[in-house]
């Protein structure tokens, strides 16, 4: 049986490299790198600019909860913020300092972790974190710190994974989980000696769903876990960022609330439903992405007040 994940796995998957650097294959330099994350993030995920309340962020104390490559931060600072922005890896720090240094933009960047952050209580006007709280062991004790960190009145923006998503529903819990068994059944008779080569390798820090090596890593999953892998409990966490991604919830809109049961007032809505990477999805209207992405998207934001 494999071991139960914990913040320390977390650590050496995510500090692999700061999160979406892998979307860059190309770049002159570290200035037209960042440029080129940031038109890809706010091209491919359009919704975030339209959900994410950048613009009351002016003059305000900002956190940010998981930094990634910094784009998001960026936008935070140029309209005004004052912005502190924290992660659990040094990669995703590194980055968006330098993100920020590129820019000439100024902001406070610190290691924390979002299950005990070290802010003291009532620090920050906004909180914001964008899938990332369903990568840490308890959520719920993140969304805990979250609101002992905002002022009265003040307000969070927190995106995590969502359950009642096509992406969850049809993509995981049923294509990839039929052909990760597909795979297993492939090498019957051959899993012991299979199971001894698994456990020698090494993270190998494989981001994404699109590489073809994701079934063999899949496979060595399943011979240090055993048939339990498949269960849907387990399953969901290597599916979303990788499948050597050691913790990813999903959460439904209950289940969320549930999480945010201590706010004054909580609102959801619900996006990204990438439609260019499904078959014949390219050739549909963008109006019928809109219409999917609001029902049945892969990202349920929740925005409460304390």
């Amino acid at each position: 049986m494999a071991p139960k994940p914990s913040l320390t796995s977390v650590h050496s998957f995510w500090n692999t490299e700061a999160c979406g650097t892998h979307f860059v294959e190309k770049s002159a330099d570290q200035r037209d790198f960042f440029e080129k994350y940031r038109e890809h993030r706010f091209r491919t995920e359009w919704h975030i600019p339209l959900l994410v309340p950048f613009a009351d962020g002016k003059g305000k104390k900002v956190l940010e909860i998981g930094t990634g490559n910094g784009a998001d931060g960026v936008m935070f600072a140029l309209n005004g913020a004052i912005y502190t922005g924290v992660d659990l890896t040094e990669a995703a720090l590194e980055a968006s300092r330098k993100h920020f240094e590129l820019l000439g933009l100024s902001g406070v960047f610190q290691k924390e972790n979002a299950e005990h952050l070290s802010f003291p209580e009532e620090s920050f006007d906004i909180v914001y974190s964008h899938g990332v709280l369903h990568h840490t062991p308890h959520p719920q004790a993140a969304i805990d710190e979250v609101y002992r960190v905002l002022r009265p009145g003040g307000r969070a923006t927190v995106m995590l994974y969502h359950k009642h998503s096509f992406n969850y529903r049809a993509r995981i819990m049923t294509y990839m989980r039929l052909r990760v068994l597909l795979k297993i059944l492939s090498r019957l008779g051959r899993w012991r000696c299979d199971r001894e080569t698994a456990l020698s390798r090494s993270l190998a820090g494989l981001r994404g769903n699109t590489d073809r090596k994701i079934w063999e890593i899949h496979y060595d999953n399943f011979l240090k876990a055993g048939w339990g892998y498949l269960k849907a409990e387990n399953f969901v966490h290597h599916c979303t960022d990788g499948p050597e991604c050691p913790i990813a919830f999903a959460f439904s809109k209950t289940e969320a609330r549930r999480l945010f049961s201590r706010f004054q007032s909580v609102q959801m809505k619900v996006a990204h439903f990438p439609l260019n990477r499904y078959p014949l999805g390219q050739w549909l209207p963008f109006s019928v992405e809109k219409f999917l992405a609001a029902r049945i998207g892969w990202y349920l934001f929740i925005f409460a007040s304390k």
